[in-house]
């Protein structure tokens, strides 16, 4: 009997030891495992977060290149300026450059400018561009040629009155109706009535 007592405590301390063993493994495996798990949620975090940065720094990056060309493109529709419209028949079709703005409206005198002499076929070509509007339907221009001979020539003509500026009709005049040769220095004065207003205009061309 004795030794069977003695046999049963021994299988006791033994299973005692066993479970000690067993739970220290579970808790070094828990222990060990813990940190990998929350070095991952971490991580994963971050990335998370770094990629919400990112998203956040190209909406504002979009937002702000939208803005700055919505603010570019109203800039340039509101900035003053010459505009073309394609309704003169006095300029190849072309209505000469719109001058906008009040200064250039209430000058007190007509101003513009004679776009060119040339010589288009068998004609002497001139047209005239003028910075004001003309609501005049009795305005004209008058067209004065000094040729290289020194002979004078007068012409006249209507007015054509565009958005905001207007424009002498023009004039294509026969070479024919020219004494001697065109080729050599001409020059041109062209003097513009209507609205109350006068204004003068000179050009000199080598043909």
């Amino acid at each position: 009997m004795e030794i069977k007592k003695h046999d049963n405590k021994k299988k006791i301390i033994i299973a005692v030891i066993i479970v000690v063993i067993v739970a220290a493994i579970a808790v070094s495996a828990w222990f060990f495992t813990r940190p990998d798990e929350d070095s991952g949620d971490k991580s994963s975090t971050d990335t998370t977060q770094e990629k919400d940065n990112d998203d956040q720094s190209k909406d504002e990056y979009d937002d702000t290149d939208t803005d700055s060309s919505d603010n570019q493109s109203d800039q340039v529709d509101e900035q003053p300026g010459n505009q073309t419209t394609d309704n003169d028949p006095t300029n190849g079709g072309k209505t000469p450059p719109r001058y906008e703005g009040d200064s250039v409206q209430d000058s007190e005198t007509l101003t513009g400018d004679i776009n060119g002499i040339s010589v288009a076929g068998d004609n002497l070509s001139i047209r005239v561009t003028i910075n004001q509007y003309i609501s005049d339907p009795d305005g004209r221009c008058e067209l004065i040629l000094t040729s290289p001979t020194g002979a004078t020539y007068d012409y006249w003509s209507e007015l054509v009155q565009n958005p905001q500026s207007t424009s002498c009709y023009g004039w294509d005049i026969p070479l024919s109706d020219f004494s001697g040769s065109v080729s050599g220095h001409w020059s041109a004065r062209v003097v513009v009535n209507g609205d109350g207003r006068t204004g003068t205009f000179t050009h000199e061309v080598d043909l």
